[in-house]
C-alpha cells in the first residue's frame, strides 16, 4: 500500500512538472508570437509611413513638373505666335527684341528647373529652346539683315593654306544650316575680340577658324562652332548650348547651360556647364572645371541665369551604351 502510495505521487509530482513545463513553453511561446506580431505591426507602419512619403514626394515632383511644363509651353506658344504673325508687323525691330526676352525667360525657367526635370522633359526642353533661338536668328537675318561682322585693323600673320581652306569647307556639317546674328568665318592665325556691343545676349555663328585666339567675354544667347580647328577661345556665360562640329585640337573656356559636341577629337574643355555635356562621334576629349575668368564673370554669369551647379564630369556619348565609362573621354584636375 506504502509503494501504491509513493508510486501515485511520484507521478503526480510529475505531471505537476509537466503542467508547469508546459504553462511555461505556452507563455514563452505567447510572449515570443506577441513580440514577433509587435515587430510585423511596426514594420508595417514603417513600410506604410515610406509609401505615403515616396508618395507625397511623387505628387509634389509631379505638381512641379507640371507647373514647369505649363509655364513652359505657355511662353513657348508666345514666342511661336509672335514668330508666325512677324512679317505682318510694322515694328518688326521691337518685336524681334520682345522674342529675344521672351526666349530668355524660356531659357532662364529651364535653367532653374535643370536639376529636377526627368531626363525626357530636359532633353525636349533643350530641343525647344535650341530650336527658338535658331528660328528668331533666322527671322532677324530675313526681316533685319546684317552685313557679316568685319574687324578693321586686323593683323594677318598669314594667310589659310588653299588646302586647308578646302579641308574645311569639304567637311559635312551638320550646322551649317545655321544662321545668326553675328557670324565669323574664314580667318587664320588672327587673335581677336568679337565686341560686347556685336554679340551681347546674341546668337553667334564661328566657321573655318584655324590656329586663332578667340575672345567672346560677355553673355551670349547660343554659339555654333563648326570647323575651328587648333583654336583657344575663351567664353563668357551662355544662357543656352555651345555647338561644336569638327573642332579637333581645340582648347574652350567655357561656360554654358548644355555643351553638344559632335564629330570633334583631341580637344580640351575647362568647363561649368549647369546641364550636362553631350558627344557624339568623338575621340579624344578631356574635361575639367574651368578655372580662367575675366573681369566682370560673375556678374555676366548671373544675367545669364546660370546656377553654381557645375557638371563637368558628367558626360553623355551617344556612341556609348555600356554601363561603364566611354573611353572617348576622360577628367583632368
Amino acid at each position: 500500500m506504502r509503494k501504491l502510495m509513493e508510486l501515485r505521487d511520484y507521478h503526480l509530482r510529475f505531471a505537476m512538472m509537466k503542467s508547469h513545463e508546459c504553462y511555461e513553453n505556452y507563455m514563452s511561446f505567447r510572449m515570443s508570437s506577441e513580440r514577433e506580431a509587435a515587430f510585423l505591426r511596426l514594420q508595417e507602419e514603417r513600410l506604410a509611413s515610406l509609401e505615403k512619403r515616396k508618395a507625397e514626394r511623387l505628387e509634389a515632383h509631379t505638381d512641379e513638373l507640371q507647373t514647369f511644363l505649363s509655364k513652359f509651353g505657355l511662353l513657348h506658344h508666345k514666342i511661336e505666335d509672335k514668330l508666325e504673325v512677324l512679317s505682318e508687323e510694322s515694328d518688326k525691330k521691337s518685336s524681334l527684341g520682345t522674342m529675344q526676352q521672351l526666349l530668355q525667360q524660356l531659357q532662364l525657367l529651364l535653367n532653374e528647373s535643370v536639376a529636377s526635370l526627368p531626363a525626357y522633359d530636359l532633353r525636349r526642353s533643350q530641343d525647344v529652346v535650341t530650336s527658338l533661338h535658331e528660328k528668331i536668328a533666322k527671322a532677324q537675318q530675313t526681316c533685319l539683315p546684317k552685313k557679316k561682322f568685319a574687324f578693321k585693323n586686323k593683323k594677318h600673320i598669314t594667310t589659310t593654306p588653299v588646302t586647308e581652306q578646302v579641308n574645311q569647307t569639304t567637311h559635312h556639317s551638320k550646322f551649317s544650316k545655321y544662321t545668326a546674328a553675328v557670324t565669323y568665318e574664314n580667318r587664320s592665325n588672327e587673335t581677336f575680340d568679337l565686341p560686347k556691343s556685336e554679340i551681347y545676349k546674341q546668337d553667334v555663328l564661328l566657321r573655318n577658324l584655324s590656329h586663332c585666339h578667340v575672345r567672346l567675354e560677355t553673355v551670349m544667347g547660343s554659339l555654333h562652332c563648326t570647323n575651328c580647328t587648333n583654336c583657344t577661345f575663351s567664353i563668357g556665360p551662355i544662357s543656352g548650348s555651345i555647338f561644336l562640329e569638327n573642332c579637333d585640337y581645340s582648347v574652350y573656356h567655357v561656360t554654358c547651360q548644355q555643351a553638344r559636341i559632335h564629330t570633334t577629337h583631341h580637344a580640351v574643355f575647362h568647363i561649368h556647364v549647369t546641364s550636362k555635356a553631350i558627344i557624339e562621334d568623338c575621340t579624344k576629349l578631356r574635361f575639367g572645371q574651368r578655372s580662367v575668368f575675366y573681369e566682370g564673370y560673375e556678374k555676366d554669369r548671373a544675367e545669364a541665369g546660370l546656377s553654381d551647379t557645375n557638371n563637368w564630369n558628367d558626360v553623355d556619348d551617344f556612341n556609348w551604351l555600356n554601363k561603364e565609362k566611354s573611353p572617348n573621354w576622360e577628367i583632368f584636375l
